[in-house]
C-alpha cells in the first residue's frame, strides 16, 4: 500500500488512551474486509493519540473511518492526514481548516 494515513486525537490522560484504544480495536475490526485498508498500529504521546492505517485510497478510508467514529464516539474531535510513504510531509485532511497535519 502506498500510504499511510493517520487518525490523530487529542489525549493527556489514562482514561482517555483507553477510550481510544478501544476505538482503535473498533476500527480495526471493521477495516478487516477492506482490500485498500490496514491498520498498522496506534501511538500515544505528547498529548496526542494516533491510529497508523496503511491505504491506497485515503480520502475513501477517511469517510469510511469517521463514519465508524461517530457511530462510536458521536462528537469526538479528530484531525487526519495522510503521506506517501516515501514522503515526510502530510497533506492535511480533516478537518478543513487544519493548515497543517503533523504526527509528534
Amino acid at each position: 500500500m502506498q500510504y499511510q494515513l493517520v487518525i490523530q486525537f487529542a489525549a493527556e490522560s489514562a482514561e482517555t488512551f483507553n477510550e481510544l484504544l478501544a476505538l482503535t480495536e473498533i476500527v480495526s475490526s471493521r477495516l478487516e474486509s477492506h482490500t485498500s485498508a490496514q491498520v498498522d498500529g496506534h501511538d500515544f504521546g505528547m498529548g496526542e493519540f494516533n491510529i497508523f492505517i496503511h491505504t491506497d485510497i485515503p480520502l475513501d478510508v477517511l469517510d469510511d473511518v469517521g463514519e465508524i467514529i461517530q457511530e462510536s464516539r458521536p462528537g469526538l474531535p479528530f484531525a487526519a492526514g495522510y503521506r506517501d510513504f516515501n514522503e515526510d510531509e502530510y497533506v492535511v485532511l480533516w478537518p478543513k481548516s487544519l493548515e497543517r497535519f503533523f504526527v509528534a
